[in-house]
């Protein structure tokens, strides 16, 4: 099967006029604009999964809900639910994190949760309620694994869905489930199972246009706060996690091509290239920077809204 990468969409839409039936669409482009459906899917038995946050690695999306996740392999249209994680989790509030270990050739769902009696509001909640499990997808499928509880408490409150960096998954988080205030950064370790609480840059005092993304494998921090008054994106890497070293390693101008309220935050990177995303109506127009040759890119393509960087993969969700 063809292995060049594609960007991805999840679209959601009614099917039946006045039914208030919704389809679930995958569709991807590739590189030159040209679009693909890859599945589609008119019965489902989450309505939630339409407006769920998604993620994807090596081929497969993981959409997670209130109460659920799921795993989808849009090549070969299959679409699973992972089982439930503790009955005594507080529907609402979960984070997750996804990614695929080529060491172990075997994928990673991480789930956090807070366990409390029913009708627990999000004020009350605390960070000592605060659970996290992994559940690991290899071969065997999905009806042959489990979810495993982390014995090790997590040190902040997670905020997006994690990034998976060198084999090792990243959250901004917060010190309080609700206030935000100074960001913070936690890792988490596959092999020994600990977090690592780690400080972000002092230029970073709010979660403005906040988000982490793996440049050349190594956790990248852009500064968007900073874009928006200068037009500069800096673009901070992580030196050391366990001392909490920075560095600001790269400086893109990015004023001749973007407007800043347009652009948002929408950017990601493949290989040594960084992918912003300027929608322009029906159009998006997509710029790829090149790092090292510090030039620009772009691609115009038909689609709206998120995107995940995405390759087709084989690899059944069953046994």
């Amino acid at each position: 099967m063809e292995n060049a990468p594609q960007f991805l969409f999840v679209k959601t839409f009614r099917y039946l006029r006045r039914s208030g039936k919704l389809k679930l669409q995958f569709v991807s482009l590739d590189m030159e604009g040209r679009n693909e459906d890859l599945y589609t899917i008119t019965h489902y038995p989450d309505r939630q999964i339409h407006c769920s946050r998604w993620t994807v690695s090596a081929g497969l999306v993981c959409l997670s809900t209130d109460c659920r996740i799921y795993l989808c392999n849009p090549a070969i249209r299959q679409l699973r639910e992972l089982p439930d994680c503790s009955p005594s989790a507080i529907p609402g509030y979960e984070h997750f994190g996804f990614g695929y270990l080529h060491s172990k050739k075997e994928y990673k769902v991480v789930r956090f949760f807070y366990m409390g009696p029913p009708g627990t509001l999000p004020v009350d909640v605390v960070l000592a309620q605060l659970r996290c499990e992994v559940f690991t997808l290899n071969s065997g499928g999905i009806l042959n694994s489990r979810w495993k509880e982390i014995a090790e408490q997590p040190p902040y409150h997670p905020v997006f869905p994690g990034v998976l960096v060198n084999e090792c998954m990243y959250w901004l988080a917060k010190d309080e489930v609700v206030y935000y205030g100074q960001p913070r950064v936690m890792s988490f370790e596959f092999e020994n199972e600990k977090f690592i609480s780690i400080s972000c840059p002092s230029a970073f005092v709010d979660f403005q246009g906040l988000d982490l993304m793996d440049l050349k494998g190594t956790v990248c921090l852009p500064d968007y706060a900073n874009f928006l008054k200068s037009s500069i994106l800096d673009l901070w890497i992580l030196k050391d996690k366990v001392s909490c070293s920075w560095a600001k390693e790269y400086s893109i101008n990015l004023e001749v091509r973007f407007d800043p309220e347009e652009l948002g935050c929408f950017y990601s990177s493949w290989n040594e290239e960084i992918i912003f995303r300027q929608q322009l109506g029906v159009m998006m127009v997509v710029f790829f920077y090149d790092i090292k040759t510090k030039c620009f890119r772009q691609v115009e393509i038909h689609g709206r809204g998120p995107y995940h960087i995405y390759w087709k993969t084989l690899f059944s969700l069953d046994s």
